[in-house]
């Protein structure tokens, strides 16, 4: 009796540990060592919101003052002092109440009339009787509006239609002379920008009401779920992913700074800060995702406590590439082969050093420091060259004045879509400058794809096509989300009819590539989050990956890492150093330079980097190519260079390259879930090593091919 119940207890015993282990093997990952990832964002609604539209300007074009020389926790503000503040953009005169200035400041009101009575645009001011509007001050429909810096209409009708989606709105008072002045304690710039949203947003037959209207829009919100869903399964409970925007909508989103210290309250001490954007650049990634956060932390006192990293950029490598290349092939191969197509590239555009300059009517934003425009043009010539690729055999696709092989900016058909003329500087060109080139040079067929967005909106679809002259898609289209349109032009650039003798061109504006790609964004974005996540130690559970060899390589001087032992021996990076150590950080509005040859950047290293080698082990299956020899990750995962850098890998010793084969290097791609060829620089079959140059990381392998 006493045996039978020592073995029923030991069956017990063992069930139970059975039962159990999974739990005690899977343990939770203590907060402390979790990595909060804080996916930041516009938090742009699906339609028009007064609160998103009233603050718009506020944390992004302008930031909070710093009240005396030395305040605490006010990190990266620009301007001398008085002036200084977190952004800067727009001119201290239209965005701050200053004694003596309020005439700049605030100059009228806007009011919709009601039934005979003059409602304000800001629920917290009163509403006027015709009666209390002092005689000779004027009052203007919003639709008459004339823009004292472009001389054009402000808020003009329908361009499709003619109509006037702002009937009812109008202006009361004007700065031109005391005497038409009509101050009621509100800005003028505030009280314009819900204006402009309200015409987008009717122009685009966006929801108008709750909850849709304040929430993201489907898409937005499917990409967004799919990355975290990606990264959670990938890591499981070692990351936390929470999305924080720059605008709020009560009751629906949360600003940046707060989920940030909601992390902070429950114990995170390491955190990712991302931004979604295609091009990287300081006024997205520093100014906004990354100060604001950093200086919350600071107010809370844990700043010096905390391990942050950023997430740059989603471009210039292959997921990127592959989206992009995949979402022109239908515009493309509308043609027969052999047609001539020329290809204008879109990104979003800065303004090019604008009107910098601290003080009361300057803007202290840093222009002339920014990054961007290196960066995009960059992803541009790396998607050109996907493009020539996958289509140049058959199609003779026109990236250049001329036609001309040319990497040079000068040449080549890179746009900025929002920017104007005036924002340009002369150094970039405009969408509408490329087409009427194109023309010029007899293209007939022109394709323009806006690469830089994770999906269309009112700047695809109005702004940026108001600003160069292009028709905007039917609202029933954008509202059954078919946001590409094809029409034809003269060569003066006049709206034609397809196929008549005064067609000089026929013109698509395509969709941006991730409209309709939630899961390629989703995919992209995750690969590069993958790879700031490794600067924590974090690498996904499905790989097997043992680091063999890790380095801190400074920004400065650059260096190399390579492997003297294990199975990937040989393996070997060699970064160069900063080119131009004092470049953009020394650039004044006087001394700005802009990018023009791809081959003279002012950087290589973004930042001072722990680049590691280490070997997969398990890496997925090579469907294009015979694998030969160890699978070599080189991290952090996709980071990105400026320049290239010269890796080298080994391929087996047992393995040897016959006579009609041709070894390459492979890439792993996300999206294809293959392997992307890159050509070597050489191949030494004697030691077993093949060297090649890449600007962006990742798993590298060598493979042979008949």
């Amino acid at each position: 009796m006493f045996l039978g119940y020592i073995t029923k207890k030991i069956f017990w015993l063992l069930t139970m540990s059975l039962v159990l282990l999974p739990f005690t093997a899977g343990a939770k990952t203590p907060v402390d060592e979790k990595v909060a990832v804080l996916i930041t964002s516009w938090g742009m609604p699906a339609g028009y919101n007064f609160e998103y539209s009233w603050n718009s300007h506020k944390d992004c074009r302008i930031g909070d003052r710093t009240h005396y020389p030395g305040e605490l926790c006010k990190i990266g503000h620009v301007g001398e002092f008085p002036y200084t503040t977190h952004i800067g953009i727009l001119p201290w005169s239209l965005t701050c109440s200053w004694p003596g200035w309020g005439q700049i400041y605030d100059s009228s009101g806007i009011y919709k009339l009601f039934e005979g009575v003059y409602v304000s645009i800001d629920p917290n001011l009163p509403s006027l009787t015709p009666s209390l509007i002092p005689a000779g001050i004027p009052i203007v429909p919003v639709v008459e509006l004339v823009s004292s810096m472009t001389g054009k209409l402000s808020y003009p009708p329908d361009p499709r239609t003619g109509e006037d989606h702002l009937a009812g709105w109008y202006k009361i008072g004007d700065s031109s002379s005391t005497s038409k002045r009509f101050p009621n304690g509100d800005g003028d710039l505030f009280e314009g920008t819900p204006l402009s949203f309200m015409r987008w947003y009717a122009m685009m037959g966006s929801p108008t009401e709750p909850p849709e209207a304040y929430l993201p829009t489907p898409d937005g919100d499917a990409k967004m779920t799919m990355t975290r869903e990606m990264l959670e399964e990938s890591f499981g409970d070692k990351v936390d992913v929470r999305i924080g925007v720059y605008t709020v909508i009560t009751g629906y989103t949360e600003h940046e700074r707060d989920v940030a210290e909601d992390f902070v309250n429950e114990g995170f001490k390491k955190m990712v800060i991302a931004r979604e954007t295609t091009d990287n650049n300081h006024y997205a990634n520093e100014f906004m995702s990354g100060n604001y956060v950093k200086e919350r932390l600071c107010e809370l006192g844990v700043l010096d406590e905390m391990e942050i990293y950023h997430t740059r950029q989603i471009g210039r490598m292959p997921e990127f590439n592959t989206t992009n290349a995949g979402h022109l092939k239908s515009f493309i191969k509308a043609y027969p082969e052999g047609s001539r197509i020329g290809i204008i590239y879109v990104t979003r555009g800065l303004p090019w050093k604008s009107s910098e300059g601290s003080g009361f009517m300057g803007m202290q934003h840093p222009f002339s420091k920014e990054v961007y425009h290196e960066n995009a043009y960059l992803n541009y010539l790396s998607l050109k060259k996907a493009l020539q690729k996958a289509y140049g055999e058959k199609y003779d696709l026109v990236f250049t004045k001329g036609g001309v092989e040319s990497d040079l900016l000068q040449d080549n058909y890179f746009t900025y879509g929002v920017n104007t003329v005036s924002d340009n500087g002369g150094y970039f060109i405009t969408i509408r400058d490329a087409i009427q080139s194109l023309k010029e040079d007899g293209v007939d067929k022109i394709i323009i794809v806006p690469c830089h967005w994770a999906g269309d909106g009112h700047d695809t679809l109005i702004i940026m096509r108001e600003n160069n002259n292009l028709p905007i898609p039917p609202k029933e289209n954008i509202q059954a989300g078919v946001f590409e349109y094809t029409h034809c032009e003269d060569i003066e650039g006049n709206e034609v009819t397809c196929g008549t003798a005064a067609s000089a061109a026929e013109i698509t504006i395509t969709s941006t590539p991730y409209s309709y790609r939630n899961e390629d964004f989703a995919t992209a974005y995750y690969v590069v989050l993958r790879g700031t996540l490794e600067r924590f130690g974090l690498y996904p559970k499905e790989a097997k990956i043992k680091i063999e060899a890790s380095q801190l390589v400074t920004k400065l001087l650059g260096g190399t890492v390579e492997v003297n032992a294990s199975d990937i021996k040989g393996a070997k990076i060699e970064i160069p150093p900063d080119p131009y150590p004092d470049r953009p950080e020394s650039f004044t509005p006087d001394t700005a330079i802009p990018p023009n040859d791809s081959n003279d950047t002012m950087d290589c290293l973004w930042e001072d980097t722990v680049i590691t080698i280490g070997h997969q082990t398990n890496p997925p299956a090579m469907k294009s190519a015979k694998a030969v020899g160890p699978a070599v990750h080189f991290g952090p995962y996709r980071n990105f260079f400026n320049r290239d850098v010269t890796i080298t890998i080994p391929y087996s010793k047992e393995e040897k390259i016959w006579k009609g084969e041709s070894a390459k290097v492979y890439i792993y791609n996300h999206l294809t879930e293959d392997w992307d060829a890159i050509e070597p620089e050489s191949v030494d079959q004697t030691n077993k090593l093949v060297t090649f140059k890449t600007q962006v990381l990742g798993l590298f392998w060598v493979g042979v091919t008949r």
